[in-house]
């Protein structure tokens, strides 16, 4: 059903597997409401992905001021306020963004992000702020549209992508010698493993160890992953932004979670989406992750 004449401000700053996981509210929003205005508000790395997504009529830059500075702060705030948005849904639900809902105007409705204990992941928070707007679908992750040629590959290959962020003291990666040992695995199995990550990151022990791979790093875009990850076998990684995209271009996933980053507050939903979690990743075995991909039938391509 569209709506006419409403003014709606979505708020998701980062970062990058946190926006990859709110186009599906995305996209529903622009699904139920057709008619309307719909703005982003999110930070200089994701607006060039938020224009492709073709889901606003406008994108605005929230450049983070620090706490103190005050006036870049209230410049930014009234700047919102000056686009006289009826309602805003905050998908960040950060303490900055509830900074701002505190400086906004109180006649314009403000959804906050939820913070039930009982809806961890963030599908099931958007669901639930989305219903505060009569009910909206979430449909499946999927960003193949946005896929775009990157380096060429050999076939068969599969994804490997260890890296991770650093929060947690690095408890959310899973040691770069298991992926080497996993890497040398797959290249006897006659599978070239692809290793993606980010700028800066760096694994030269898969390099050195596995060197029928082929490294990626740092030399595609959000977009040229989504393009590999339709063509690959499977994805394998930490809970990280690139595994998310992985999965949004539809091939098999299996993600590796810690205790610090549960399963239950992260990740990709869905059959070919597999999840092993520990208490801690460096107990993790190489030989348990090939059992795993070895038992479960989106694998068994695998001898």
């Amino acid at each position: 059903m569209g709506s006419r004449h409403i003014n709606i401000l979505v708020i998701k700053l980062g970062a990058l597997g946190d926006f990859v996981q709110a186009t599906t509210a995305f996209a529903a929003l622009r699904a139920h409401h057709s008619k309307a205005q719909l703005t982003l508000l999110t930070t200089a790395p994701y607006v060039d992905f938020a224009k492709r997504l073709g889901f606003f009529d406008h994108i605005l830059i929230d450049s983070r001021p620090k706490w103190h500075q005050w006036t870049q702060i209230w410049s930014l705030v009234n700047t919102l306020r000056s686009w006289s948005f009826d309602t805003v849904i905050d998908l960040q639900g950060v303490d900055r963004t509830r900074l701002y809902k505190r400086l906004f105007l109180r006649s314009t409705r403000w959804i906050d992000h939820p913070s039930s204990k009982d809806l961890l992941h963030p599908q099931d928070r958007f669901r639930c702020q989305l219903a505060e707007m009569g009910g909206h679908h979430l449909p499946s992750l999927d960003l193949t549209l946005l896929a775009e040629q990157g380096p060429p590959s050999s076939t068969p290959y599969a994804l490997l992508i260890p890296g991770a962020s650093n929060a947690h003291g690095g408890r959310k990666k899973w040691p770069e010698s298991h992926y080497a040992s996993l890497a040398q695995y797959l290249l006897a199995q006659g599978i070239q493993p692809v290793i993606i990550g980010g700028p800066g990151e760096l694994f030269p022990m898969i390099d050195q160890q596995a060197p029928g791979s082929l490294n990626l790093v740092g030399k595609t875009s959000f977009y040229q992953v989504i393009s590999l990850a339709q063509k690959t076998l499977f994805a394998i990684g930490n809970d990280t932004g690139p595994m998310l995209l992985a999965a949004s271009g539809g091939c098999p996933t299996l993600t590796l979670y810690s205790s610090v980053n549960p399963a239950a507050i992260g990740g990709a939903k869905g059959d070919k989406n597999l999840a092993i979690e520990v208490d801690d990743l460096n107990d993790l075995s190489v030989k348990s992750v090939i059992e795993k991909l070895n038992g479960n039938m989106i694998f068994s391509h695998l001898s």
